[in-house]
């Protein structure tokens, strides 16, 4: 029994010592046979001498690690293997992910496995996801944008209401749009008509007094009419400065300024501006 037990340390020790010969300059000297072998075609020897050394490798720098793979890699494809080459360039290449293959010393078949290896150690690059569909009848909310008092001022200054508009008051806007766009061509031809009355009332004898005084009642209707109109059209534009200075932005308009039935044509010569009646 003591004898059994005897036997049995010296064999583990000499296992361990087996081990750590392998581990030294052994496992270098098992590295160049295989390459010796290699180089001289007898690849079946080249790969066992290779895959004995396999759980050794550790004990070797990174660099000779890298050889090892790169060598049983080797073999394999000249063996015909092209499988276990792959997996073999795969481990040298997780060690040295630079590592490339001289094209002047290496076959291009063994050339064309090590890319396949490296392809395959590439990472996946996901599809693009689709864009999202927007149910049909909804709408995408415009992004918001920073509304300048200034700019209000400017627009109203050329338009009463426009302003409002573009600080998202859409409703008031459009109703002063429109009440300036009927009262200053009104008052426009109000003023026309009564220039035209007193010109007729000028021109008038002195001694036909009747219609000196029928021209001169006409003349003083248009000019009361132009001048109520005129004090509204100012009335509403001075009202539409002081208004678009003094109220808060809100939600900004769609069109980001105008109204959806606004337009505005800019030439060289004039400046055109409208508004659209939809009727549904």
């Amino acid at each position: 029994m003591l004898k059994n037990i005897i036997l049995s340390i010296l064999f583990i020790a000499y296992s361990i010592c087996s081990a750590q010969q392998v581990t030294g300059d052994s496992l270098l000297k098992m590295l160049e046979r295989a390459k010796f072998y290699y180089n001289n075609g007898e690849y079946e020897n080249a790969i066992k001498e290779l895959e004995s050394a396999l759980q050794y490798l550790k004990q070797l720098n990174q660099n000779e690690q890298v050889e090892a793979y790169k060598y049983l890699a080797f073999s394999y494809v000249a063996f015909g293997d092209k499988e276990k080459a792959k997996e073999q360039f795969k481990k040298a290449l997780s060690l040295d992910p630079k590592l490339e293959l001289d094209p002047a010393t290496v076959s291009p078949k063994i050339i064309k496995v090590f890319e396949e290896a490296k392809a395959e150690m590439a990472p996946v690059t996901p599809p693009p996801s689709p864009p999202a569909i927007q149910p049909k009848g909804t709408q995408v909310s415009p992004r918001p944008r920073t509304v300048s008092t200034t700019m209000a001022l400017a627009r109203s200054c050329c338009l009463p209401g426009w302003g409002q508009i573009y600080k998202g008051e859409e409703s008031k806007g459009r109703k002063m749009a429109i009440t300036a766009a009927i009262l200053l061509p009104s008052t426009l031809i109000a003023t026309s008509i009564q220039n035209a009355k007193h010109d007729t009332y000028l021109k008038i004898e002195p001694g036909k007094k009747d219609e000196m005084d029928q021209a001169y009642r006409e003349y003083k209707t248009w000019y009361n009419i132009s001048a109520l109109l005129w004090l509204g059209y100012l009335g509403l534009y001075g009202y539409n400065i002081y208004d678009v200075i003094v109220s808060k932005p809100k939600i900004k308009s769609s069109m980001g300024g105008f109204g959806h039935n606004f337009y505005c044509d800019l030439t060289e010569k004039r400046v055109d501006f409208g508004y659209n009646f939809m009727i549904k």
